[in-house]
């Protein structure tokens, strides 16, 4: 093997160790740290050849190398960061609507961020999970990834604003779609809450708080039933604007 293709080799290896350490499923920290480590050597070999030698010079140094590999992991780290944020914002809106329904006490390990999230967050992110097999998202992150060599080749990549930018705009979808995946059980629970306010005014002698708790874990079981529908629709569209977004993010860094 020669010097330009062992190289090409390891800047591909890089960028898509980058993306498995970081993707959703892919980088579950439930997964082994040799499974993953195999899956990556195995997908750079099946890639690689699919990837045209880099036309920039190659790095004449060891350090220029090291730095040209950890900037090519830093770029797939980026990419499995962005499909992350859709997950982020399902959790994020989970936990809003679980801590108003009064679960807020009774808390759950996450096991990919291992962070406490209430039973409607964890179910949440598990109905999220499933969307995104169902979809084959998974193949669409593997598809991107290949775009993004063809658009921009191992070693001709750079941090630039333009690139960073999109990342940061990207993640301010995630409390946009938090908010909306928690709004019809916090505006349900508010109207309740209400109600129940002036029947507390009305009869003084019902225990607001005995009565309350119930009454706004069924409301918010019912109105999480009734919003599958929608919470459906809103990963199905988020999930199909993934593949453009990591396009224009990648040519983003690629113009930089």
């Amino acid at each position: 093997m020669s010097d330009a293709l062992l190289i090409t080799y390891l800047l591909v290896l890089a960028r898509i160790a980058g993306l498995v350490t970081a993707a959703p499923v892919f980088g579950h920290l439930l997964v082994p740290v040799r499974v993953r480590a195999g899956l990556a050597v195995v997908l750079a070999a099946a890639l690689a050849p699919a990837v045209a030698p880099t036309p920039v010079a190659p790095p004449e140094t060891t350090w220029a190398l090291a730095g040209a590999i950890a900037l090519e992991s830093m770029i797939g780290v980026v990419l499995g960061l962005v499909s992350q944020l859709i997950f982020a914002g399902v959790q994020l809106g989970g936990q809003m609507a679980g801590i108003q329904m009064g679960f807020g006490m009774a808390n759950l390990i996450d096991p990919q961020t291992q962070a406490q999230v209430t039973v409607v967050a964890h179910w949440q992110q598990l109905l999220a999970l499933l969307v995104f097999l169902a979809l084959d998202v998974h193949h669409l992150l593997l598809r991107a990834l290949l775009a993004s060599f063809h658009t921009a080749p191992p070693g001709g990549l750079g941090l630039a604003a333009v690139g960073l930018r999109g990342v940061v705009e990207l993640a301010g979808n995630l409390f946009v779609d938090g908010v909306r995946i928690s709004a019809p059980v916090l505006i349900a629970l508010l109207l309740t809450n209400g109600a129940l306010g002036v029947l507390a005014r009305t009869i003084p002698q019902l225990n607001v708080f005995v009565v309350g708790f119930p009454v706004n874990v069924g409301v918010g079981l019912v109105l999480l039933g009734a919003s599958l529908p929608f919470t459906f629709r809103l990963l199905t569209t988020r999930f199909g604007e993934l593949e453009p977004a990591l396009g224009g993010l990648v040519r983003g860094l690629a113009h930089g």
